[in-house]
């Protein structure tokens, strides 16, 4: 009976082992990008100029944590803001006299 449950729980150690063997292919691709010292030959204008053709294009990846620049620009505040605002300063210094 002992002779089973080892030989099981080697069975099950080889079969995790294996599981956790690193993906040669991968390794090869991210030691290449390490090694890779070559400066890019493109400008900085060129390649926000690439970026902005291929997001109108459809070719980036976009999803709720990479908005349009335009929906994280500041806007200017509403008049109601402006008075939650200033009522909220004016309580907190009432608060800390």
């Amino acid at each position: 009976m002992n002779t089973k449950a080892i030989l099981a729980s080697v069975a099950l150690l080889l079969a995790a082992g294996s599981t956790f063997a690193a993906d040669t292919n991968e390794a090869a691709v991210d030691q290449a990008f390490r090694n890779n010292n070559a400066t890019s030959t493109l400008s900085r204008a060129q390649v926000k100029a690439d970026t902005i053709a291929a997001r109108n294009a459809g070719l980036l990846d976009t999803n709720e944590a990479y908005q349009d620049i335009a929906y994280m620009a500041p806007r200017s505040k509403s008049a109601d803001v402006k008075a939650l605002l200033a009522a909220s300063k004016a309580a907190k210094s009432n608060t800390a006299q």
